[in-house]
C-alpha cells in the first residue's frame, strides 16, 4: 500500500503486476471526481495507464484504511512490474465530506467538506 497527501499532487510508485485500487481518505462522500485531472504514467515506457472509475450508479465502495474513512475512486491493472508516476493537477475541484448527503442527520452534524491538505490518496 502506497499513500500520499492530495496536496502533494504526485508520487513515484514501484508496483508489481496485478490489479490496484485508488482510494481517497477522510470521508465517505466524494464529488467532482470526473473533473479531477489524474494521470498514471509508466515511467519506463512513457505510456498512460487507463484508470477505470469505480462506481455503481453513483455509489462507491467505502472502507477504512489506517483507521480513516476511505472511498474507492479508480482501479487499474498492470501486466508487469513497473515504476509509475501518479499526477493530480487540479486537486482543489475535489469535494469530500465525512458522510453522504443521504444521511440527513449526519450531514447536519458534519456539513463541511474535508480540506485538501487532510485528504490522502492511497494505492492498494
Amino acid at each position: 500500500m502506497k499513500q500520499f497527501y492530495l496536496k502533494d499532487k504526485s508520487i513515484d510508485l514501484d508496483l508489481g503486476y496485478g490489479s490496484y485500487h485508488i482510494f481517497f481518505t477522510g470521508g465517505w462522500y466524494i464529488k467532482n471526481l470526473e473533473e479531477l485531472d489524474i494521470k498514471l504514467i509508466d515511467l519506463e515506457t512513457n505510456e498512460k495507464i487507463n484508470l477505470k472509475a469505480k462506481d455503481f450508479f453513483g455509489l462507491r465502495k467505502q472502507d477504512y484504511i489506517g483507521g480513516e474513512k476511505a472511498v474507492e475512486a479508480f482501479e487499474f491493472n498492470i501486466l508487469k512490474a513497473s515504476k509509475l508516476k501518479i499526477t493530480i493537477k487540479n486537486p482543489e475541484v475535489l469535494i469530500m465530506k465525512k458522510v453522504h448527503p443521504f444521511m440527513f442527520m449526519y450531514s447536519i452534524l458534519f456539513p463541511r467538506k474535508i480540506e485538501i491538505d487532510k485528504i490522502k490518496v492511497v494505492v492498494k
